[in-house]
């Protein structure tokens, strides 16, 4: 039975945890690069400063890391936010020295749509005992040197993100800015996910969620069709993102697994049979909790458009319905993950959901997305 407890919280978002402890794992809010470490307010010198709001972020991530007796070269798992990517070196050259090169963990990294001044909002996902870290997979293998490809943390595995501009297998070029960019990218994408979980013998099984970003909200359904022809029918959750993405490619696919595949127990379901809430290596994986979409029906809610409290009671009351029926609830949660078409409605989802969570709130990230249709948020969450 893994036991959820706050090691630091309101900091750095008032009434969140700032670190949570899980079992093995620590989980820490989104610390933005535009706020200074000492006092978290917004410095308007940092305008433009890539290098230095990456040492804040990355540096506040220590901070709060150091709280809870752990250290940078024990997390396993890294998530960018960032306002383009045109800056990716200097962001590297930081990551370099605070998490070392290779850095030993996987990663995603994708342009959100971010509020004011901050170019980098960064999360992590550590292990309390160096010992339940390791690398299984190295980056190189795979064209990405300067992190890992796949990470042992605890009970689960952690893929870094994958764009398809690049089989990294053969070093072949795949097309860019094509009619058929999309498509090719997006198979490689998953191919190379399953090779590297093959390289250590676990099956596609193994995954138990996916989190897509596309830079085209309009190719979501081509996308999971993709998905399906390559992987086949899989029980993992997932969260889909319409993201500027930045620089090249047309998709980012990141994945999260399990070492034991046969701890998988799929709790609920949507009405095409694809899994919405599942347990697995003790914990609980929810995917998106769309504002506008009706579990029963499938279908748009039109009352809800331009309801922003009413979207983000609909989201809650989705996710609320999915944790229970895995057997845990909104207490449990231990990371949230909140995508909002307007960033600068952050302030008012946060006054509106503070205290629903009970005492002891989970980590909480904020990034804004290009969702479709009216959605105004989407929320997913990993919980015990």
């Amino acid at each position: 039975m893994i036991r959820k407890e706050v090691i630091v919280r309101d900091d750095p978002i008032t009434g969140f945890a700032g670190v949570v402890r899980a079992g093995p794992l620590l989980f820490t809010s989104g610390c933005d690069g535009h706020r200074d470490p000492r006092t978290n307010a917004i410095d308007p010198a940092l305008a433009g400063q890539g290098g230095q709001q990456s040492a804040n972020s990355y540096g506040s991530i220590k901070r709060l890391l150091a709280l809870a007796g752990s250290h940078p070269s024990a997390v396993a798992r890294i998530d960018h936010f960032t306002s383009s990517q045109d800056w990716i070196a200097e962001r590297q050259i930081k990551r370099a020295e605070y998490f070392g090169r290779p850095s030993p963990h996987g990663s995603t990294g994708v342009a959100a749509k971010m509020s004011g001044l901050n170019m980098l909002t960064t999360a992590v996902i550590a292990v309390a005992d160096t010992g339940e870290h390791e690398v299984l997979v190295a980056g190189v293998d795979y064209a990405i040197g300067h992190i890992s490809s796949l990470v042992r943390a605890g009970p689960l595995l952690f893929l870094s993100g994958i764009r398809g501009t690049l089989d990294p297998r053969s070093g072949a070029p795949i097309a860019e800015e094509t009619t058929e960019s999309f498509a090719a990218q997006t198979h490689v994408c998953y191919e190379v996910i399953l090779d590297i979980l093959a390289r250590r013998q676990f099956p596609s099984e193994a995954i138990v969620r996916l989190d897509r970003y596309l830079r085209n909200r309009n190719l979501r359904h081509g996308e999971a069709a993709i998905c399906r022809s390559v992987v086949g029918k899989l029980d993992a959750v997932s969260t889909l993102i319409p993201l500027p993405m930045g620089m090249h490619g047309e998709v980012e696919i990141t994945a999260l697994g399990v070492v034991d595949p046969s701890t998988k127990e799929i709790c609920a379901k949507d009405r095409e049979g694809r899994a919405t809430s599942l347990r697995a290596g003790g914990f609980v994986f929810v995917g998106e909790c769309a504002g506008t979409v009706n579990e029963e029906t499938g279908a748009v809610i039109p009352e809800l458009a331009g309801n922003i409290s009413g979207q983000i009671d609909h989201a809650l009351h989705v996710l609320d319905a999915r944790l229970q029926a895995a057997r845990a609830t909104l207490d449990s949660v231990v990371r949230l993950e909140v995508y909002l078409r307007d960033i600068y409605l952050a302030d008012e989802f946060l006054t509106q959901v503070r205290g629903v969570f009970g005492a002891d709130p989970p980590a909480i990230i904020i990034a804004g997305a290009e969702l479709e249709g009216f959605c105004e948020i989407k929320l997913n969450a990993i919980a015990v």
